[in-house]
Parts: C-alpha cells; sequence; structure tokens
C-alpha cells in the first residue's frame, strides 16, 4: 500500500458515515416537470446535502394528465434523476391491502414503499379517506427499521397534514389517538392543552375590551373581575397599541410573556 492512503481511506469511510441518512424531498406539481423544474429540484438536493451532510432523494407528486412526464435530467456528464409519483395512477385501496398482506407475512418493507403511504389521502379508490389515513398510520408505526426515528416522525407529520385537511374533528380524534405516544402526539396535546390556554384568556381579554370601551378605567375594571390591575394595564396596553390585534391574539401574547 502506498503511504499515506490510509489516511485517505478513512476519510472516505468517515464521509460515507456521514451520508448514510436519506432525506424526501416532495414536490407536487400540477403541469408538466420541466428542465428548469428538474434543475430547481437538484440545486435543493445539493444545497441540503452539503449542509446537512445528508443524501437526498426528491419525490415528485404529479396530477397532470401528461402521458410521459419527464423525470431525468442528462447536463455535462451528470445524469439527475427524481422518482416520479402518479396520484391518478395509484389506488389507495390496492396500496394499503398489498402493504398489510406483507406485513402479515413478516416481509420487511422498504422505505420506497412506504413513501406513497403519505399520499394516500389523494390517490383513487373507494375507502374513506379517514380509513385510509388511519390505516396509513397503522403501516408505518409497523415499519421497523425501514425508516429512522427522524425520517418516521416527518412521515407522521406529512399524513397528519393531509389528515387535518380531510377529516372532521371526530375523525381527526381517532389520529390524534393513534399517535398518542409518539413525538408528534406529545406536540399535539401541548398545542391544543395551549390552544385552551389562549381561548380561555381570549374570552377575558374580550370583557377587559367591552369594559374600556364603556369607559371603564383600569381600577374599576380590576376590582370588578378580581384581577390584578397589573394584569388589567398589561392588557389595555396591548390593545391599545394594536387595536386591530384579536382577542386570541392578544392572549397568546400574554401566554408567550408569561
Amino acid at each position: 500500500m502506498p503511504y499515506g492512503t490510509g489516511g485517505c481511506v478513512e476519510k472516505e469511510k468517515q464521509k460515507e458515515k456521514q451520508t448514510e441518512v436519506t432525506e424526501i424531498h416532495l414536490e407536487f406539481e400540477s403541469d408538466a416537470v420541466t428542465d428548469d423544474d428538474l434543475r430547481r429540484f437538484r440545486e435543493y438536493e445539493a444545497a441540503t446535502s452539503r449542509t446537512f451532510h445528508v443524501a437526498v432523494i426528491t419525490y415528485v407528486i404529479c396530477s397532470s394528465k401528461v402521458k410521459r412526464l419527464k423525470a431525468a435530467l442528462a447536463e455535462g456528464i451528470n445524469v439527475y434523476h427524481v422518482k416520479i409519483i402518479r396520484l391518478k395512477d395509484d389506488d389507495a385501496d390496492q396500496l394499503l391491502s398489498g402493504l398489510e398482506e406483507k406485513q402479515k407475512q413478516g416481509i420487511p418493507l422498504e422505505k420506497a414503499e412506504l413513501v406513497p403511504l403519505l399520499l394516500t389521502p389523494l390517490m383513487s379508490g373507494s375507502m374513506e379517506i379517514g380509513d385510509r389515513i388511519i390505516k396509513s398510520f397503522g403501516i408505518l408505526k409497523k415499519s421497523g427499521d425501514a425508516v429512522t426515528e427522524m425520517e418516521l416522525e416527518k412521515m407522521y407529520a406529512v399524513l397528519y397534514t393531509l389528515a387535518d385537511k380531510f377529516l372532521s374533528e371526530k375523525e381527526l380524534n381517532r389520529v390524534k389517538e393513534m399517535l398518542a405516544m409518539t413525538k408528534l402526539g406529545t406536540m399535539l396535546f401541548n398545542d391544543g392543552k395551549a390552544e385552551g390556554r389562549a381561548e380561555g384568556k381570549a374570552e377575558l381579554v374580550a370583557i377587559i375590551r367591552k369594559k374600556r370601551k364603556k369607559g371603564y378605567n383600569i381600577s374599576d375594571i380590576a376590582k370588578a373581575l378580581e384581577l390584578d390591575m397589573v394584569y388589567v394595564k398589561e392588557v389595555a396596553d396591548l390593545i391599545d397599541e394594536d387595536p386591530a390585534r384579536t382577542d386570541l391574539q392578544v392572549a397568546e401574547i400574554l401566554i408567550s410573556q408569561s
């Protein structure tokens, strides 16, 4: 072995370790994918890979009716590829039943098989959207080592965003129950508590606002509501500072300052 090559090999191994993590980059396109689109995706991948030392794969979610979609860009000696997902060609019922059957048989799923689950609410199929999302979460929770914990949480977040868009409050609560023991579930629970606190304070802000409009001074309002004068003045100052602020916005500022 020539002198000095050991250090180079070690550096190469370190580089390989740095790029073991793979990030998923999602793009949505309603028209044909152009060369400029591919250049933009490539720039994002390069910047993300360089900054965070990770590999990046771009999935382009297409609702376009174009028969052949461009998935590669050849420039110089390099060829850049993206993965195209056509929603109109996919049946959520078939996808879910196929993955569930694999899991029942003990066949490990790969990351590439899990990614389409994030789009089941947008696919064709006879299954209700709420059931699709619940089943998708169930499959993801049993995905094992196919993805890292961070990647799994990101997948949960994407799917929850669609659930929040399409589901009723009752159906959304079913989803939240499934996420109870996850980081996202904890975050949603804490957000719910904060939202409840804000709404409670907003009601009090509304009362203080009304009493001020009727001509009550800070001292009178504090006595009538049995509140600290300093607190009432703080609310009044926030209202006066920007009269366009809603009661909820004032409440959120108060909570952030406490």
